[in-house]
């Protein structure tokens, strides 16, 4: 043969390649230094144990063990393939555990994003149902307006989020939860509580009155916006803050009145603050679930889903200012 002459093997190489199982094999195998304890560990046959060494030695193109009577040693190729191999299986085997533990931690924990209205309102109840449904499920929440919420969702940090939409967004999946109308809140003796006829007021009532008006971080300052001919008070508000936690606590004080949407104002009598809904035009509220593109939602997210999908059909058959958008 001339030097110029390279056999199909050469050419080519075996038409398989290295895998764990070659590598598993290759190690039981240097471990017991006898194929039949090998392949009974592996618990395989001890021809197939056979021709995977015999594979893993046609890949590496050398003999990894001397085969005598009594027992079978590793070749010198073979020692120096030996800590590589166990490396390569550990490192394999933890990230697979890795990955086991991760999946089940994600299999039984809920992380959720939701504006304060459906924090307060909803998730509640939902949790009182999942504690007697799953009782070894683990939720986390975050709390926030619709743009932190959308936030946590675009960057991973949540499985799921409910809130306004601002637009439609390349990263994020949208699907219409309920819309609710926007309303007054005020103080139970105030004397717009008095005007309101059959618990409706229109704008031009609020006119010179203290208002809190809320940023445009949160839902209800686009709707605002988009209204015309709003009262100057409602337009330029004495107060205006970045969260409905410190809303209601000015209108609980009897400082100002403010907006709010029916969900969020739902119960709001056991604090000493009324709802009105505001006509002239109507103003709705729009909550959307909201989901990152390709990101596969958890079988146990989508548990809790038809629950908080089951309690908003509760609350707005009880409410004609709550309406559900999405079919159970």
């Amino acid at each position: 043969m001339s030097s110029a002459t390279v056999s199909k093997t050469d050419a080519s190489g075996p038409a398989y390649t290295a895998t764990i199982r070659h590598l598993r094999a290759f190690l039981a195998v240097a471990r017991h230094q006898n194929f039949t304890r090998a392949a009974t560990e592996l618990r395989l046959s001890q021809p197939s144990l056979t021709m995977t060494i015999r594979q893993l030695e046609d890949i590496v193109a050398a003999s990894l063990f001397d085969r005598t009577t009594r027992k079978v040693v590793l070749t010198p190729e073979g020692t120096d393939l030996f800590p590589v191999a166990q490396r390569l299986v550990t490192d394999f085997d933890f990230a697979i555990r890795d990955i086991r533990l991760t999946a089940a931690t994600r299999n039984s924990c809920v992380r959720l994003a939701v504006v304060s209205s459906v924090a307060s309102q909803i998730i509640p109840n939902v949790l009182k149902t999942l504690k007697e449904t799953h009782p070894g499920i683990r939720v986390q929440l975050h709390e926030g307006n619709s743009n932190e919420v959308r936030r946590l969702v675009r960057r991973n940090e949540v499985d799921l989020g409910f809130g306004s939409k601002d637009g439609d967004e390349a990263e994020l999946n949208f699907e219409p939860m309920f819309r609710d109308r926007l309303g007054l809140v005020m103080q139970r003796d105030d004397p717009l509580a008095k005007v309101a006829v059959n618990g409706s007021l229109t704008w031009k009532d609020v006119e010179n009155r203290d208002f809190v008006g809320v940023t445009d971080a949160t839902a209800t300052a686009p709707i605002l916006a988009m209204i015309p001919q709003l009262p100057e008070c409602v337009e330029l508000p004495r107060y205006e803050v970045s969260s409905y936690h410190l809303m209601w606590s000015l209108v609980e004080g009897g400082l100002a009145v403010s907006t709010a949407p029916a969900l969020a104002a739902r119960n709001s009598e056991a604090r000493g603050v009324v709802f009105a809904v505001l006509e002239e035009p109507v103003a709705w509220r729009k909550v959307w679930k909201i989901a990152r593109v390709g990101r596969t939602i958890p079988p146990v997210t989508r548990s809790v889903v038809r629950e908080i999908e089951n309690h908003l059909v509760g609350v707005s058959g009880e409410n004609k200012d709550i309406e559900t958008e999405f079919e159970l």
